[in-house]
Protein backbone atom coordinates (compact mmCIF):
# COMPACT_ATOMS: atom_id res chain seq x y z
CA UNK A 1 0.00 0.00 0.00
CA UNK A 2 0.98 3.32 -1.22
CA UNK A 3 0.17 4.99 2.08
CA UNK A 4 2.93 2.36 4.20
CA UNK A 5 5.85 4.02 4.36
CA UNK A 6 4.16 7.14 5.85
CA UNK A 7 2.29 5.27 8.56
CA UNK A 8 6.02 4.02 9.43
CA UNK A 9 6.96 7.50 9.75
CA UNK A 10 4.64 8.47 12.51
CA UNK A 11 5.07 5.18 14.52
CA UNK A 12 8.32 7.11 15.93
CA UNK A 13 6.26 10.67 16.73
CA UNK A 14 4.27 13.36 15.31
CA UNK A 15 5.57 14.55 12.08
CA UNK A 16 6.52 17.88 10.75
CA UNK A 17 3.70 18.94 8.41
CA UNK A 18 6.25 20.42 5.66
CA UNK A 19 8.35 16.71 6.48
CA UNK A 20 4.89 14.90 6.22
CA UNK A 21 4.07 16.83 2.55
CA UNK A 22 7.26 16.28 1.27
CA UNK A 23 7.74 12.85 1.74
CA UNK A 24 3.66 12.07 0.83
CA UNK A 25 4.88 14.01 -2.55
CA UNK A 26 8.00 11.57 -2.78
CA UNK A 27 5.86 8.66 -2.39
CA UNK A 28 2.83 9.74 -4.56
CA UNK A 29 5.35 10.96 -7.52
CA UNK A 30 7.96 7.76 -7.51
CA UNK A 31 6.09 4.98 -5.47
CA UNK A 32 4.97 2.74 -8.72
CA UNK A 33 8.28 3.94 -11.02
CA UNK A 34 10.20 2.50 -8.27
CA UNK A 35 8.61 -0.71 -7.89
CA UNK A 36 8.39 -1.19 -11.70
CA UNK A 37 12.51 -0.86 -11.58
CA UNK A 38 12.62 -2.87 -8.94
CA UNK A 39 10.66 -5.48 -10.61
CA UNK A 40 12.64 -5.06 -14.21
CA UNK A 41 15.84 -5.35 -12.14
CA UNK A 42 14.78 -9.07 -11.07
CA UNK A 43 12.88 -8.58 -8.44
CA UNK A 44 9.84 -11.00 -7.91
CA UNK A 45 6.67 -9.07 -6.92
CA UNK A 46 6.30 -10.19 -3.82
CA UNK A 47 10.43 -8.86 -3.02
CA UNK A 48 9.64 -6.17 -5.17
CA UNK A 49 6.47 -5.01 -2.61
CA UNK A 50 8.47 -5.26 0.27
CA UNK A 51 11.57 -3.69 -1.46
CA UNK A 52 9.38 -0.86 -2.54
CA UNK A 53 8.48 -0.13 1.21
CA UNK A 54 11.74 -0.45 2.55
CA UNK A 55 13.23 2.20 0.06
CA UNK A 56 10.52 4.39 1.19
CA UNK A 57 10.95 3.81 4.88
CA UNK A 58 14.63 4.89 4.29
CA UNK A 59 13.38 8.13 3.14
CA UNK A 60 11.60 8.82 5.62
CA UNK A 61 13.98 7.93 7.90
CA UNK A 62 16.79 10.34 6.41
CA UNK A 63 14.34 12.80 4.79
CA UNK A 64 16.37 15.56 6.81
CA UNK A 65 19.42 14.21 4.90
CA UNK A 66 17.83 14.75 1.30
CA UNK A 67 18.76 17.71 -0.09
CA UNK A 68 15.21 19.61 -1.51
CA UNK A 69 14.78 18.68 -5.28
CA UNK A 70 16.89 15.66 -4.95
CA UNK A 71 14.16 13.66 -3.95
CA UNK A 72 13.86 11.49 -6.51
CA UNK A 73 17.68 10.59 -7.34
CA UNK A 74 17.67 9.68 -3.42
CA UNK A 75 14.92 6.76 -3.95
CA UNK A 76 15.97 5.81 -7.22
CA UNK A 77 19.86 4.62 -5.76
CA UNK A 78 18.21 3.62 -2.52
CA UNK A 79 16.38 1.37 -4.68
CA UNK A 80 19.44 -0.40 -6.96
CA UNK A 81 21.27 0.08 -3.57
CA UNK A 82 18.11 -2.49 -1.61
CA UNK A 83 18.71 -4.73 -5.05
CA UNK A 84 21.85 -4.94 -4.33
CA UNK A 85 21.04 -6.03 -0.49
CA UNK A 86 18.53 -8.58 -1.64
CA UNK A 87 20.56 -10.06 -4.43
CA UNK A 88 23.31 -10.64 -1.89
CA UNK A 89 21.19 -12.19 0.55
CA UNK A 90 19.52 -14.77 -2.11
CA UNK A 91 23.02 -15.46 -3.31
CA UNK A 92 23.60 -16.98 0.15
CA UNK A 93 20.30 -18.71 0.76
CA UNK A 94 19.82 -21.85 -0.54
CA UNK A 95 17.47 -22.04 -3.31
CA UNK A 96 13.79 -23.72 -3.12
CA UNK A 97 12.03 -25.82 -5.43
CA UNK A 98 9.05 -23.35 -5.21
CA UNK A 99 7.51 -22.92 -8.16
CA UNK A 100 3.70 -24.29 -9.70
CA UNK A 101 3.95 -24.72 -13.26
CA UNK A 102 0.59 -26.08 -13.05
CA UNK A 103 -1.57 -23.85 -15.36
CA UNK A 104 -4.00 -26.26 -16.89
CA UNK A 105 -6.86 -24.38 -15.46
CA UNK A 106 -5.81 -21.45 -17.83
CA UNK A 107 -6.99 -20.60 -21.22
CA UNK A 108 -4.46 -21.36 -24.46
CA UNK A 109 -1.52 -23.45 -22.27
CA UNK A 110 0.22 -22.58 -25.84
CA UNK A 111 0.20 -18.91 -25.97
CA UNK A 112 0.96 -18.46 -22.22
CA UNK A 113 3.89 -20.60 -22.60
CA UNK A 114 5.48 -18.88 -25.56
CA UNK A 115 4.42 -15.71 -23.70
CA UNK A 116 6.12 -17.05 -20.52
CA UNK A 117 9.19 -18.37 -22.17
CA UNK A 118 9.48 -14.82 -23.73
CA UNK A 119 9.51 -12.98 -20.27
CA UNK A 120 11.81 -15.68 -19.20
CA UNK A 121 14.70 -15.26 -21.74
CA UNK A 122 14.02 -11.18 -21.50
CA UNK A 123 14.75 -11.53 -17.62
CA UNK A 124 17.49 -14.08 -18.32
CA UNK A 125 19.24 -11.33 -20.49
CA UNK A 126 18.44 -8.69 -18.38
CA UNK A 127 19.59 -10.43 -15.42
CA UNK A 128 22.98 -11.69 -17.18
CA UNK A 129 23.68 -7.58 -17.29
CA UNK A 130 25.80 -5.77 -15.01
CA UNK A 131 23.64 -3.90 -12.36
CA UNK A 132 26.03 -1.03 -13.63
CA UNK A 133 24.80 -1.75 -16.80
CA UNK A 134 21.39 -3.26 -15.97
CA UNK A 135 20.19 0.35 -14.02
CA UNK A 136 20.73 2.43 -17.18
CA UNK A 137 19.39 0.23 -19.46
CA UNK A 138 15.95 -0.49 -17.55
CA UNK A 139 15.99 3.58 -16.57
CA UNK A 140 16.57 4.54 -20.25
CA UNK A 141 14.91 1.91 -22.14
CA UNK A 142 12.13 0.63 -19.85
CA UNK A 143 11.09 3.77 -18.15
CA UNK A 144 12.14 6.22 -20.92
CA UNK A 145 14.39 8.55 -18.90
CA UNK A 146 16.91 10.82 -20.40
CA UNK A 147 20.79 10.48 -19.90
CA UNK A 148 20.80 13.03 -18.31
CA UNK A 149 17.89 12.50 -15.86
CA UNK A 150 19.65 9.18 -15.33
CA UNK A 151 22.86 10.93 -14.77
CA UNK A 152 21.33 13.31 -12.67
CA UNK A 153 19.58 10.28 -10.45
CA UNK A 154 22.55 8.01 -10.75
CA UNK A 155 25.25 10.58 -9.88
CA UNK A 156 27.28 10.18 -12.95
CA UNK A 157 28.56 12.18 -15.29
CA UNK A 158 26.60 11.73 -18.52
CA UNK A 159 29.43 10.47 -20.99
CA UNK A 160 29.43 7.38 -17.98
CA UNK A 161 25.49 6.94 -18.42
CA UNK A 162 26.30 7.03 -22.20
CA UNK A 163 29.17 4.88 -22.53
CA UNK A 164 26.99 2.36 -19.92
CA UNK A 165 24.35 2.53 -22.44
CA UNK A 166 25.93 1.75 -25.61
CA UNK A 167 27.86 -0.96 -23.65
CA UNK A 168 24.47 -2.59 -22.28
CA UNK A 169 22.50 -2.21 -25.54
CA UNK A 170 25.44 -3.94 -27.18
CA UNK A 171 25.17 -7.01 -24.27
CA UNK A 172 21.81 -7.08 -24.80
CA UNK A 173 21.46 -7.51 -28.33
CA UNK A 174 24.22 -10.20 -28.32
CA UNK A 175 22.08 -12.01 -25.69
CA UNK A 176 18.76 -11.77 -27.28
CA UNK A 177 20.66 -13.18 -30.29
CA UNK A 178 22.07 -16.16 -28.99
CA UNK A 179 19.04 -16.60 -27.29
CA UNK A 180 16.90 -16.82 -30.35
CA UNK A 181 19.68 -18.68 -32.15
CA UNK A 182 18.27 -22.24 -33.31
CA UNK A 183 20.58 -24.85 -30.90
CA UNK A 184 22.62 -27.16 -33.36
CA UNK A 185 21.91 -31.03 -33.83
CA UNK A 186 24.32 -32.78 -31.83
CA UNK A 187 26.41 -34.57 -33.77
CA UNK A 188 25.85 -38.32 -34.06
CA UNK A 189 28.47 -40.60 -32.49
CA UNK A 190 30.12 -41.62 -36.04
CA UNK A 191 29.81 -37.91 -36.98
CA UNK A 192 31.90 -37.37 -34.05
CA UNK A 193 34.46 -40.08 -34.71
CA UNK A 194 35.37 -39.64 -38.20
CA UNK A 195 35.79 -35.64 -37.05
CA UNK A 196 38.83 -37.23 -34.01
CA UNK A 197 40.35 -39.05 -37.08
Amino acid sequence: MVTQPIRAAHQGGEIDPVRRARLEGMVERDYRVIWRLLRRLGLSPNDADDAVQQVFLIAAERLNDIQARSERAFVFGTALRVVQTIRRRARRELPSDAGDDNHSGLPDPERLTEQRRALEALNRALESLSLELRSVFVLFELEAMTTPEIADLLGLPLGTVASRLRRAREQFRILVAGAAAPNPEPASRSERAGEES
